[in-house]
């Protein structure tokens, strides 16, 4: 069951902050509604799927990337 903290608790060992939402058994849920420590939270809706637009693919060539350094002079004046 999925429960809203209301305050930081306890569950199963771990510190659970106040505010989370938790998935929890039946039994450990009703623990907690009934101690005030924690209410019901409404249902997850699904969420809607984003439609991805691909933009053109650009079929020009990339410059070519020099590496290594520059030609320097041989020091002759």
């Amino acid at each position: 069951m999925r429960v809203e903290l209301t305050r930081n608790v306890m569950i199963n060992g771990e510190p659970v902050k106040a505010g989370s939402f938790v998935e929890v058994e039946i039994g450990i849920a009703n623990l907690l509604i009934g101690s005030d420590k924690a209410k019901v939270a409404p249902k997850e809706e699904p969420k809607p799927k984003l439609e991805i637009q691909q933009k053109p693919v650009k079929s020009e060539p990339k410059p070519v990337a020099r590496r290594g350094r520059p030609k320097t002079d041989s020091g002759e004046d």
